[in-house]
């Protein structure tokens, strides 16, 4: 079966701890980690201009990737949202709103071809409403998963940790890659001093995860993480 690294990472615009914009510390983190599919939260894209500002762009030609990015913020001049880079062919990409009154989010569906083998990636940022994050994953999310003709791997920033209503029914219908974790780390965020754990690879019962880990950087606000995942022989 093909076995495929997939990465989640925040890279908060590609602010790190110190304070300061560069989007070369994320392309080293990402180069070190050396993913097969990345999925990025908070990516930063100002059309037209070059550089730091097309940040989904620069980094899926540093890294020789393919890539969607979804607009969730939009800013006077651009969007702040979620993007997906994928060594593997892009067969199709798919924008999910999450509403809210508030503060509404996008998933980002990816569907690859991992030689031959369909895959769907689902890149989500949630809310920082608990009540809107468990909706959004109950009844939008994993209705939509759950009728996936491909294998599924769900991975972002959920904004709640493993003891929450929303994490604890979705553990549930998916499995979280961070019981196969091998490193010394065990949170997430903040960065320079994690104490939760917000971030999370879910695999579905056609996948399964046997290596996860978290991955220490100063390059942005969160700490990256990573899950090695093996999926069935078969398109669909």
């Amino acid at each position: 079966m093909p076995v495929i690294k997939v990465c989640s990472y925040n890279i908060r615009r590609a602010i790190g701890i110190d304070g300061k914009k560069d989007l070369k510390n994320i392309h080293q983190v990402l180069v070190e980690i050396n993913p097969d599919v990345i999925a990025l939260q908070e990516v930063e894209m100002v059309p037209g201009v070059v550089g730091i500002s097309r940040q989904a762009h620069s980094l899926a030609g540093l890294l020789n990737m393919n890539y969607v990015y979804a607009p969730v913020h939009r800013l006077k001049f651009g969007s702040v949202g979620n993007a997906v880079l994928s060594r593997y062919p892009i067969l199709q990409d798919i924008k999910h709103l999450l509403p809210d009154s508030r503060d509404e989010r996008v998933c980002l569906q990816v569907d690859i071809n991992v030689s031959g083998v369909g895959l769907s990636v689902f890149n989500v940022h949630l809310c920082l409403n608990q009540v809107s994050r468990y909706r959004h994953l109950k009844y939008l999310l994993l209705p939509i998963i759950q009728e996936s003709v491909f294998p599924v791997i769900l991975a972002g920033d959920f904004n709640a940790t493993p003891s929450m209503r929303e994490i604890r029914m979705l553990n549930t219908y998916l499995h979280d890659s961070f019981q196969h974790n091998s490193g010394l780390y065990g949170n997430t965020y903040p960065a320079d001093a994690p104490r939760v754990r917000i971030d999370y690879i879910y695999t579905d019962d056609k996948t399964r995860c046997f290596d996860f880990a978290i991955f220490k950087s100063r390059a942005s606000d969160h700490l990256p993480i990573c899950a090695s995942i093996t999926i069935p022989n078969s398109l669909g």
